[in-house]
């Protein structure tokens, strides 16, 4: 009987022995899979470290970017440019604000795999909210610096209406300036002349007689008239016309109106009496008594 009683204690102490292995099989197992959870958790976050490091150094970039830009003075050609450029770095920012919204989705998908697993890790988790609070900030001085460039391109584009707009009227402005200047150039530029016998310039009214004579005292002479009568003359362009031919090479004409003979070359007289053709030397000093020349037939 007391050996029937050892054999029943024997089998029961094994049987304790199985079920203690068993549980001690499965803790193992369990310890496992936890520690294997907790690297791939931690490999997650150490690749998320890496990604918010990139991310910063993007931001940098794209604010270096922004920064250098305001500091220019680009002028009208270089706005277009200049915009050109903000619209680069504005689609950089975007990017970058993309790319912290996926990592902020793989922090949250982490850290909810990190609370449901078996294992909890405080230290895991600390570190996970940590860097959703970076990513946070990152985003806010991306969204931050996204705005301002946004603004700045709206600026450069009304500036670049308005520039458009002043180069238009500067053309304008510059083409009737142009326009003065060439009417100006030929008023100064246009001088004009009659020649003729005493009888047709008096018809004419291009000449008049001055002074009085009685008996044989006294004498009159003739002057340039005091209302010319333009229509008689021809008008000439001085800087163009140094040669005018008189009608008769014959004869002798005299300059009644108020040029010097001085500047005058060919076949002149001491008494400046002028015969074949009127040859200028010097446009300027010869026409700058008068724009009106007569030449009297003798």
């Amino acid at each position: 009987m007391r050996q029937a009683g050892l054999i029943v204690a024997l089998v029961l102490a094994v049987a304790g022995c199985d079920q203690r292995q068993a549980e001690l099989q499965k803790a193992l197992a369990e310890s496992r899979a936890a520690e294997a959870q907790k690297d791939t958790l931690l490999t997650e976050v150490l690749e998320t470290t890496q990604f918010v490091s990139d991310l910063n150094s993007e931001l940098a970039k794209a604010r270096s970017v922004a920064i250098s830009k305001s500091g220019d003075e680009r002028g009208a050609p270089g706005a277009q440019q200049d915009r050109e450029e903000r619209k680069a770095t504005l689609l950089r920012i975007q990017q970058v604000i993309a790319r912290l919204e996926e990592s902020e989705a793989k922090l949250t998908a982490t850290e909810s795999r990190v609370k449901s697993a078996g294992i909890r890790n405080a230290r895991l988790l600390a570190q996970i909210s940590t860097y959703k609070r970076t990513i946070e900030d990152l985003k806010t001085a991306a969204e931050q610096q996204r705005v301002e460039n946004e603004a700045i391109i709206a600026d450069q584009r009304s500036q670049i209406v308005l520039l458009a707009g002043q180069v238009d009227t500067l053309d304008k402005e510059r083409t009737t300036l142009r326009g003065s200047v060439a009417n100006l150039t030929s008023y100064k530029n246009t001088v004009y002349y009659a020649i003729g016998t005493r009888e047709e310039l008096l018809k004419q009214g291009v000449v008049t007689k001055e002074g009085s004579k009685f008996l044989i005292f006294g004498g009159t002479r003739l002057e340039p008239a005091r209302e010319i009568n333009t229509s008689a003359f021809t008008a000439i362009d001085k800087t163009h016309t140094l040669s005018i031919a008189l009608p008769r090479t014959d004869r002798k004409y005299k300059i009644v109106s108020r040029q010097s003979h001085a500047f005058l070359t060919g076949d002149v007289t001491q008494k400046g009496e002028v015969k074949g053709v009127v040859e200028i030397i010097s446009p300027e000093d010869f026409w700058a008594s008068s724009k009106y020349l007569i030449l009297v037939q003798n």
